[in-house]
């Protein structure tokens, strides 16, 4: 096989130069002016004829049938329009002073907050489950008169509820002036006026529970002080009667005084005993009946009072009775009059600051009630819901122009790429 192919190799190479074939070659094709002008116009016109049938398909037949549904099957919707406040009673102009300048501004910062709540409220599923409660939603905006994109479908959940209702009732918060605008869209004027007045009552209704839960709030530790400290002052009061019931002694102050009294008077009267027995014994004997008498008397008069003095003390701080459960003849406790009057006084003590405690405890709620009062909200609704007589929405012809402003821009937004991309291409 390898001698084969060198013969045959040998006997080309022997041919003749004029039997050799030359190598054909690529043929060029010139384009004059007139060629290229014709394809850069063919071109052109492929162009415009792509733009003018994406813009039929992309904008006009989109417009087109938007305007059908605006004109012919869109209904009517009839708006509501409320305008109400949060207010408080104390949001009142304020005065010269710099108490009352910071007070309101600490009140209008609360009617603020307030404001704010509410309009999370209005967006919330709360509205409408309280609105269920008062009007029939899903019977009204299930009416014949809405259109079949407006409609709201049956056997919808709360959920899809919410988000359907939060196309036809919007609210806006003023924060200059802190008014709040409330509006509310359906297909009959007198289910938009039902629905905008129960959103008002449920919103009202919201503001009063939460006024009446801080009064609480501010008013129930208040309330917590007074009862302990009314309840402390009970008892000491009791035990203050207790006390004087036991010791059958009213006002043992008083009686500590007349013990004294007593004793400083039996201690003159014992003076002026021991003074006329030392001057009859100037005198007299002994043995003498006068002075065996004064002897006498002033040895009662000594005993007297020294029960005086037992009776105000023992005299030895060691000899103070400190068992209560100590028990006399008579069937109480066997203490001493100063031990009793230690006892009273501490009563009367405990008393009088529990008393002046009371007192600050009543003022201290009083003020929590002011305070309470001063804190309280109110709707304060100045435009009511009255009954629409023309329906404001759909805008049919706005619609329309900023369906096809947006269908234009998208339209332009989408050519540009597609010619940029086969720009690249080629």
């Amino acid at each position: 096989m390898a001698a084969d192919g060198q013969t045959q190799k040998r006997v080309e190479e022997n041919k003749p130069a004029e039997e050799k074939k030359p190598a054909p070659q690529q043929k060029l094709h010139v384009i004059n002016a007139n060629e290229a002008n014709k394809r850069t116009m063919k071109a052109q016109r492929r162009r415009r004829v792509f733009a003018w049938a994406s813009f039929v398909m992309c904008v006009i037949i989109p417009a087109a049938l938007a305007a059908v549904y605006w004109f012919h099957f869109a209904a009517d919707r009839y708006a509501v329009e409320t305008k109400f406040a949060v207010r408080s009673p104390s949001s009142s102009m304020p005065s010269g002073d710099l108490l009352s300048m910071m007070t309101t501004m600490s009140s209008a910062g609360s009617t603020m907050s307030d404001s704010y709540m509410l309009v999370d409220f209005i967006e919330s599923r709360d509205l409408i489950d309280r609105l269920n409660d008062k009007v029939d939603l899903r019977e009204i905006y299930q009416t014949d008169k809405a259109d079949f994109l407006t409609r709201l479908p049956d056997d919808v959940t709360v959920e899809e509820l919410q988000d359907y209702m939060g196309r036809w009732i919007s609210v806006y918060f003023d924060t200059a002036s802190q008014i709040l605008t409330l509006e509310v869209q359906a297909f009959e004027p007198e289910s938009a006026r039902q629905v905008s007045e129960a959103i008002l009552e449920v919103a009202d209704d919201l503001v009063n529970e939460v006024s009446e839960q801080a009064r609480f709030d501010s008013m129930a530790s208040a309330e917590r002080e007074v009862a302990r400290i009314e309840e402390q002052l009970q008892e000491h009061r009791r035990a203050l009667v207790a006390f004087r019931d036991e010791r059958q002694d009213v006002d043992p102050e008083a009686s500590a005084g007349a013990q004294i009294e007593l004793l400083g008077q039996l201690e003159g009267d014992l003076a002026a005993a021991r003074t006329r027995l030392n001057s009859l014994l100037n005198y007299l004997s002994d043995d003498a009946p006068t002075v065996r008498v004064l002897r006498n008397e002033i040895q009662s008069m000594e005993r007297q009072l020294e029960e005086q003095r037992e009776r105000l003390g023992t005299g030895s701080s060691s000899n103070v009775t400190t068992d209560p459960d100590a028990v006399g003849e008579d069937g109480t406790q066997n203490l001493t009059l100063s031990e009793r009057l230690g006892m009273y006084e501490g009563l009367s003590v405990d008393l009088e600051f529990l008393q002046q405690a009371y007192v600050t405890s009543l003022a201290a709620r009083e003020a929590a009630r002011l305070e309470a009062d001063r804190q309280q909200r109110y709707i304060a609704s100045f435009v009511r819901p009255s009954l629409p007589e023309e329906s404001r929405y759909p805008k049919r012809v706005q619609n329309i122009l900023v369906f096809i402003g947006f269908a234009v821009m998208l339209w332009g937004i989408a050519l540009m790429i597609v010619y940029v991309v086969r720009e690249h291409s080629t």
